[in-house]
């Protein structure tokens, strides 16, 4: 039984019994008695408990005849219109029944409970604390005060009011589900573990409330025990619900076991045919482990199933991109920040795909507009610079890099950036300072070699060039660019023969290299 419910039935039998010893003695000479009419409140409680509104309405608008049961009465009709969604009627009833019965702490429970539903928590709180004045043993009170509390934010406010009732609290779901609300808001890790052991002393309990205590437990990184309690609700059952396999699925994938995480998400799909989000949740498992083609696969089901999805679309595009479907990437991030265009890493990514089609000037408007949302992400103002440099505005790209390393001086692609500006701008001392002190903060950066190459072979210092070249293409042995300025330096040198293979190789790459760029297949025609 819902606790508000259980303290109308304790202003019914409080009232009843009262008003019986005083009906039986006015009523009593027209034949009538106090039980009967005591009795229209007694069975308004008991259709509203079955849920017959129209049952309950009717014998609680017949004990309003009686000034003895009008304030229950009032009650009664307050609550039915709670439950028939008519809000503001059922506050009118209620304040009427207190104006009546200031004492009737189900009546101003349940006024708590009409204001919180309509957002007036202010007024929701006074009619609780009002509650617990009229009855500071009212566990119901005491627990709708905490838990509106908790949900306003005010965790250390939450477990104050709870104080007294601590013990009670760890004997229900409920209870226990404040007490994890509130640890969790004051981030006590210790005290929130410490309620797992409370929840096994439980006895049945509704699969929703496992799985909202499970979900706090692993948004506070306590996953084994996350999955140790949606386990045991699993184990409850002999067919476990798709609520539960799921959840055990994506908890597992939170935890990084993949294997586990994948046959959870394949059972639930068993469970529920085109299920988008099992679909997603194994798409993201096989790119994480690098399996592009088998993600674009989980991806193209959930797309069909969902087309109007903007996460799908998104994963879709962004798994495209990866697997060079450019245009079929495009596509659908385009579709994706349509139907959902104030999503910022959602026009990032599809800023990523423009720029891998060369569409740069839409590249260009979207991080420009990001920049605008976001003037301190100095990703953004790196993004940026590299679009203006390959639109050839370097004045515009030199600003935007050096305000990227402003903001982040760790910022490494700005600084390459900037050392292709100084370069295409031929101040080859100002790139070559650029290069090798990026090479030596960062020496995993492999196209750094190639271009620290380049530049010192315009400058002449071939002796220092060729290492630098030859180390470029042993880290990356397909860079066009240090084997076309390794065969320069060797013909400089006079190395006639291994520059022209050095030249050979450059070219062969880099027709390599168009003819899979003009290939690009399309997953749609």
């Amino acid at each position: 039984m819902s606790l508000w419910l259980r303290e109308i039935r304790r202003d019914c039998a409080r009232g009843c019994t009262k008003n019986v010893v005083l009906l039986w003695l006015v009523l009593l000479p027209y034949g009538l008695t106090g039980f009967a009419i005591g009795n229209h409140i007694q069975e308004s409680e008991r259709l509203l408990a079955v849920g017959n509104l129209e049952g309950a309405e009717r014998e609680a608008k017949l004990a309003l005849s009686s000034p003895e049961t009008q304030a229950l009465a009032w009650a009664m009709l307050g609550t039915i219109r709670l439950q028939q969604n008519r809000n503001q009627e059922g506050i009118e009833c209620l304040e009427k029944a207190i104006s009546l019965e200031p004492k009737l702490v189900g009546a101003r429970m349940n006024l708590g409970n009409a204001y919180s539903k309509l957002g007036q928590t202010d007024k929701a709180r006074q009619a609780y604390r009002d509650a617990l004045r009229v009855r500071p043993d009212s566990t119901p009170a005491r627990l709708s005060l905490a838990q509106l509390e908790a949900s306003a934010g005010n965790h250390a406010t939450s477990l104050q009011v709870a104080e007294p009732i601590l013990v009670a609290l760890r004997r229900t779901p409920e209870g226990i589900l404040l007490l994890a609300a509130d640890y969790s808001g004051l981030k006590r890790k210790s005290r929130l573990a410490l309620l797992v052991g409370e929840w096994r002393k439980l006895g049945e309990i509704p699969e929703s409330k496992t799985l909202e205590f499970a979900d706090i437990l692993s948004r506070n990184g306590l996953l084994p025990e996350a999955i140790e309690v949606v386990k045991g609700q699993a184990s409850a059952n002999e067919n476990p619900s798709f609520e539960t396999t799921f959840a055990l699925a994506g908890l597992y994938a939170r935890q990084g076991n993949t294997k586990l995480a994948s046959d959870y998400y394949e059972s639930a799909l068993k469970q529920r045919e085109g299920c988008v989000p099992c679909l997603r949740g194994l798409a993201s498992i096989a790119r994480t482990e690098g399996d592009t083609e088998k993600a674009l696969a989980y991806l193209i089901r959930a797309r069909k199933l969902s087309p109007e999805d903007p996460d799908v679309q998104f994963e879709f595009g962004r798994v495209c991109l990866e697997r060079d479907l450019f245009d079929d990437g495009v596509e659908a991030l385009e579709k994706a920040v349509a139907l959902r265009p104030d999503n910022d890493h959602y026009r990032y990514v599809l800023a990523s795909g423009y720029t891998s089609l060369a569409h740069y000037p839409k590249a260009r408007v979207l991080l420009e507009g990001l920049v605008k949302k976001h003037p301190n992400d100095s990703a953004l103002h790196y993004a940026v610079g590299a679009v203006l440099y390959l639109m050839a505005e370097f004045d515009a790209a030199e600003t935007s890099l050096r305000k990227s390393i402003e903001l982040n001086a760790d910022q490494v692609g700005s600084y390459y950036y900037l050392g292709l500006i100084a370069e295409k701008s031929k101040d080859y001392q100002a790139a070559e300072q650029i290069f090798r002190r990026l090479l030596k903060d960062h020496p995993e950066h492999v196209p750094s070699y190639a271009w620290l190459g380049t530049v010192l072979v315009e400058m002449r210092k071939y002796s220092e060039a060729q290492p630098v070249l030859e180390e470029a293409i042993r880290r990356d042995p397909s860079s066009v660019q240090a084997h076309f300025q390794l065969g320069i330096l060797l013909g400089r040198l006079g190395r006639q023969a291994e520059a022209a293979k050095e030249v050979e190789i450059s070219r062969a790459l880099e027709k390599k290299r168009v003819r899979e760029l003009n290939r690009l297949p399309r997953i749609l025609p």
